[in-house]
């Protein structure tokens, strides 16, 4: 009997360790959305307005909004039966900033949407918001990558695998004229009404590009002269340039007798770009204060001349006059 009971337990341990060996054989060779044949792979498209980003960004300008169509669908050899098996599904897509220059920040809007597999491509709306600082150059090309990444779909039989795909958007600086004003001695002279008023005005340009700075005598009172360079090249502190200096000279109305005249002279100061005056900034004025106090006598230094002459020319005849009558 002893005997008997072994075998019998002999027996289920057997058909035990056979039904499992075809349990595992069974499961591995299934033809179900899992394998291999039946796996898919999501495709992604953008598309947007192509004259939008070639219109140049200004630095420090209102963040610069990018409309995108974002395209996807999904693609493999047994298409038709992953789309009735993920029926009802959703693919979520994260989308995010893959990379972006220094000096320009970016952000997407929305971070993730959701897309029905289908085999023909859908779109959904997305959009890039960007803005760039001064230490990039103007009108250089640079490039924002937007980033697409899809989760798995399918739970422990993945259908559609995930992918991470880029997409470079290119966009162009614009150009940011700033400049700085100093004075070596101050804004405000005085002098006397035969003197010349010289101010030496020192320019920094701290803009994104070389800088061509027209200059203007825009306001200055009756009688009084000014003059000044009419323009002036700069190189931007930010990438190697130096300052320079100019200088703007006045001289006060000149007439017979006392004066005590006051002027205000403005100098109106344009930037604009070196190589294309179509691009230019807003106008800088700079005041100067000058006062002419004293006595003035034009043409009396003339005059004194003249009557110098005429004095030694008068001696000299009284002389040869003389000489002639002891001669006699």
């Amino acid at each position: 009997m002893f005997i008997q009971f072994k075998k019998i337990k002999m027996f289920i341990i057997i058909t035990i360790l056979i039904f499992s060996s075809l349990f595992v054989i069974c499961s591995s060779g299934m033809s179900f959305p899992g394998d291999t044949l039946y796996l898919c792979t999501p495709i992604f498209d953008i598309d947007y307005n192509k004259t939008l980003t070639s219109d140049p960004i200004v630095p420090y300008s209102e963040p610069k909004k990018i409309p995108i169509t974002l395209k996807s669908k999904i693609d493999g050899p047994e298409v038709d039966v992953v789309l009735k098996f993920a029926s009802g599904a959703n693919m979520i897509v994260d989308i995010f900033i893959a990379g972006v220059p220094e000096g320009c920040h970016a952000a997407v809007n929305p971070p993730f949407i959701s897309f029905n597999p289908t085999a023909e491509f859908i779109s959904k709306n997305i959009s890039i918001s960007l803005t760039i600082d001064q230490y990039l150059p103007a009108f250089s090309l640079k490039t924002i990558k937007l980033g697409i990444r899809n989760r798995r779909l399918g739970g422990s039989a993945t259908v559609i695998e995930s992918v991470n795909v880029t997409f470079d958007i290119p966009i162009i600086v614009g150009y940011l004229p700033q400049l700085s004003f100093s004075y070596e001695n101050s804004n405000v002279k005085s002098i006397v009404p035969d003197q010349t008023a010289y101010f030496i005005i020192e320019m920094q340009n701290w803009g994104n590009a070389d800088t061509k700075v027209w200059t203007e005598i825009e306001d200055i009172p009756e009688g009084w002269q000014a003059n000044i360079v009419e323009n002036t090249t700069l190189g931007t502190i930010l990438f190697g340039g130096d300052p320079a200096t100019i200088s703007l000279n006045v001289k006060p109305p000149i007439s017979f007798g006392y004066h005590e005249d006051r002027a205000i002279i403005k100098v109106k100061m344009t930037p604009v770009f070196y190589n294309d005056s179509s691009y230019s900034g807003e106008p800088h004025y700079l005041n100067f204060i000058v006062q002419s106090k004293g006595f003035s006598s034009p043409g009396f230094e003339t005059i004194s001349i003249l009557l110098a002459f005429v004095l030694i020319f008068f001696v000299f005849w009284i002389r040869k006059n003389k000489m002639g009558g002891i001669k006699k």
